[in-house]
């Protein structure tokens, strides 16, 4: 069994478990951001859960600079933690680490591969609609700030759950880089930011995902969910509390933070 193997069974049974290991065997942690990939590619590989889709993480200056990363990350969304409209967390607040305003999209058709590299036009006739989303951010491994980039994408690309709202499927219509985001807590706004904030434009996000997906022998297909990146957060929230995540036009989501 490789090192990557033995990583992801640790990290897998972390998720399933709702469990936050100090660190990973000083062995088995990625040295390199391709070791990372190879621990996500082995999760993938031997999880029993579904592929539901992908999500984009450190898609603005300052986020990158905080994982000492050059580029965005990426990492898979399982069916069985994608939630419709609101998620009550009960249980797991251990592995919660945050909060994130995300706009999402629903793919209608197939992105593949052999079609890259795509710009934002060409990814633009995929989207069947674009949703109001939260990412509640997972933590598996308690020094994984410690490992920038490498942490990240190693332990599910920090992934927890994804909850979406309501579709709009007239989404050209709207100026998604000036599209405003409010994050709340309890009803108090605790952050606000817009579209720009990802990457430009949130469509510049899935155009980035489909090349990297194809540099690894990955493609998107019709009917699978994309998460494009932090608009707001991770902001933490205290347990007991309710987050939101309020969109304007594209509508609001949110998590009830229970324990």
């Amino acid at each position: 069994m490789s090192n990557a193997d033995k990583a992801a069974d640790l990290l897998i049974a972390a998720r399933r478990e709702e469990n936050k290991m100090d660190a990973l065997p000083a062995e088995l942690e990625p040295a390199t951001l391709v070791d990372a990939y190879a621990i996500q590619d082995a999760i993938m590989a031997r999880t029993d859960l579904s592929l539901g889709g992908w999500k984009v993480a450190l898609t603005n200056d300052e986020a990158m600079a905080r994982a000492d990363a050059t580029e965005p990350a990426a990492g898979p969304l399982f069916a069985e933690h994608i939630v419709a409209n609101s998620q009550t967390i009960e249980g797991g607040a251990n592995t919660v680490g945050g909060f994130e305003c995300e706009f999402a999209f629903k793919l209608a058709a197939d992105i593949p591969a052999s079609g890259a590299p795509y710009t934002v036009e060409t990814v633009a006739d995929a989207i069947e609609a674009v949703y109001p989303a939260v990412e509640v951010v997972g933590l598996r491994i308690a020094n994984r700030p410690s490992l920038g980039v490498r942490g990240t994408v190693a332990d599910h690309a920090g992934n927890y759950s994804f909850v979406y709202g309501d579709a709009v499927t007239d989404w050209r219509s709207l100026d998604l880089p000036n599209c405003g985001v409010r994050h709340l807590v309890d009803g108090e706004e605790v952050a606000a930011s817009n579209g720009a904030n990802v990457l430009g434009n949130p469509v510049n996000s899935l155009a980035w995902l489909a090349n990297h997906l194809a540099g690894r022998g990955y493609e998107l297909k019709a009917g699978q969910w994309v998460t494009a990146g932090a608009a707001t957060g991770p902001i933490p929230a205290p347990v007991g509390s309710t987050m939101s995540a309020d969109f304007g036009p594209l509508g609001i989501v949110s998590v009830d933070f229970r324990s």
